[in-house]
């Protein structure tokens, strides 16, 4: 036969798993295996598992900051990459397609080129992304800084996928920052009811100091040195009141949920009303005045109606902006 098919290398591998106490030991073992059943050849179909493939993992195994982990198959690799310090680690999920053909699945990286290209080996892989997260360094660096010193709200489970952070002010305001993967603070804006901290922001765009990180620009802007660390629960008008008794999680008042299947968004103070206490998501929000305006979409992609909650006048965007 001209090689060995992927079912039974990984037979072989599952039968002598139990003797294989070790990564390292385990691609041994499956290297030796492949060179004893393969046979030279000029052509390689593509259900087979190149040895040049194969000595790739076995050389990347040994390196300092670099650790391969198979999944389902042999065919499916996650890459980490060690960044050591406070700096979280990197995962790129990669998916061996044949000879010379490896594609990036998956990474918890910021949208990039190198995520929807097709490799030629592992070796290309490391070098690009190796490459790619030490330029990011400064990205890393912002986010991890807001991460551990301001109390997020969006995203529910921050990741450097995502690039943008909304940060707690109060009870009723949130900030918006987008961060650059240069690690500059772009599109800042507030979220909610925020006329107390309006000023302050727009005074510190114009004052913002581009020597200092994203947290000290902040806790300059708004004088604050400590971040509220908790949200309470605020008091939901009666007939709307539905409020999950075994937790203090925010709901919306139009869905009755703190979570969506579709987004990881969460209920925020939407409403323009500075009284108002309800919280909505964006969707919800928007979906609501959308039906009660006849459901005509609205020009800019912003509608107007009447707040489900206090009953004054609100607007909702589809988006933030």
């Amino acid at each position: 036969m001209e090689g060995l098919q992927l079912v039974e290398v990984i037979n072989n591998v599952l039968d002598s798993r139990a003797e294989k106490k070790s990564l390292s030991s385990l691609l041994h073992y499956l290297h030796a295996t492949l060179y004893k059943n393969l046979k030279n050849s000029d052509t390689v179909v593509s259900d087979l598992i190149d040895s040049e493939f194969l000595n790739e993992i076995l050389h990347l195994n040994d390196h300092e900051h670099i650790f391969l982990y198979f999944g389902k198959s042999l065919r499916c690799l996650k890459i980490v990459f060690r960044t050591g310090g406070s700096i979280r680690d990197i995962d790129v999920l990669i998916q061996y397609k044949g000879l010379k053909r490896i594609c990036v699945t998956d990474a918890n990286l910021p949208p990039s080129p190198l995520l929807s290209k097709e490799y030629s080996s592992l070796t290309d892989i490391v070098t690009n992304f190796l490459e790619h997260i030490d330029s990011l360094t400064p990205y890393f660096h912002e986010l991890d800084r807001i991460d551990r010193f301001c109390t997020v709200m969006e995203p529910a489970k921050p990741t450097f996928r995502d690039a943008y952070r909304r940060i707690l002010l109060d009870e009723r305001a949130w900030l918006h920052v987008k961060v650059s993967p240069k690690g500059f603070a772009t599109d800042i804006h507030l979220v909610g009811n925020a006329e107390q901290w309006s000023e302050k922001l727009q005074l510190g765009l114009l004052n913002w100091d581009h020597d200092m990180d994203i947290v000290e620009n902040i806790t300059a802007v708004f004088d604050i040195w400590n971040f509220p660390t908790e949200q309470k629960l605020p008091e939901e008008p009666k007939s709307l009141e539905k409020v999950n008794s075994a937790s203090d999680e925010i709901v919306c008042n139009i869905c009755f949920s703190s979570e969506q299947l579709e987004s990881p968004s969460v209920p925020q103070p939407l409403c323009k009303n500075a009284k108002c206490v309800a919280y909505f998501h964006r969707n919800c929000l928007f979906q609501w005045l959308l039906a009660c305006s006849g459901g005509r979409l609205p020009a800019f992609g912003v509608t107007t109606g009447t707040c489900p909650a206090c009953y004054e006048s609100t607007t909702c965007s589809v988006s933030d902006n």
